[in-house]
């Protein structure tokens, strides 16, 4: 009889270790909820916000180990399980990935932190980090003096002139001290075709080239025959 209680006894306290061993272990795991995931819009420098970017690589890194990895529109709407941790979260897109030339690429990596038993909501926003330039539609008023409108523009290298026509937009790679030297050429009423004085942006106090802006070139009359260029933001 005795025997029969202690084996009954022994396999009580098994189970019982075995649950807390489980429980234990349930314990040092929490959750990752991404709810919140938007673009930084470079031109008008606002967020859109959208649950989750279809567009948008995601990594979730633990001491830059890669713990889980999402392709573009595959990251689940439901609660990620993690370990107790902290952790690193990387997202991009497929221009940043592949370094697409004359492309908006977007990244971002962020640390948080999981509890156990919790859920975080990280709240992401996905900046663009190189440089837009690009040169404003003519007006229509403008449109019925001036043709043939172009803008030449070089960043570090004099030889290297990029040619923009009205409404297009150009991305490069952003560099420290980053600045851009433009012209505008266009053809007014009378077929006089002119240049504008050579112009240097980022060069002087109150004027910074920064990663995630796209700056325009606008144009106004400074006389009947002749345009004027300011650049925006």
């Amino acid at each position: 009889m005795k025997q029969t209680l202690y084996t009954l006894l022994s396999i009580f306290l098994l189970i019982s270790c075995q649950q807390e061993d489980i429980l234990s272990e349930q314990e040092k795991k929490g959750y990752l909820q991404l709810t919140n995931l938007s673009l930084v819009s470079p031109t008008i420098e606002s967020v859109q916000t959208r649950a989750v970017d279809t567009d948008l690589y995601i990594e979730i890194l633990s001491e830059t180990e890669p713990i889980k990895s999402y392709e573009p529109g595959q990251f689940p709407q439901e609660k990620i399980e993690l370990e107790a941790g902290e952790y690193t979260l990387k997202a991009y897109n497929d221009a940043y990935k592949n370094k697409t030339a004359n492309t908006p690429q977007y990244y971002m990596e962020t640390t948080f932190t999981i509890q156990a038993e919790k859920v975080t909501y990280p709240t992401i926003s996905v900046p663009m980090v190189n440089v837009g330039i690009s040169l404003a539609t003519l007006s229509d008023e403008l449109q019925g003096l001036f043709n043939d409108v172009e803008l030449s523009f070089y960043t570090t290298n004099e030889q290297t002139v990029t040619v923009l026509q009205p409404g297009e937009t150009v991305y490069m790679d952003y560099a420290e001290y980053m600045t851009f030297t433009y012209t505008l050429t266009a053809t007014n009423a009378d077929n006089e075709t002119f240049t504008t004085e050579k112009k240097t942006y980022g060069n002087v106090e109150g004027e910074k080239v920064e990663p995630g802006h796209c700056y325009v070139i606008n144009y106004s009359l400074a006389s009947p025959t002749q345009l004027k260029t300011t650049v925006n933001p």
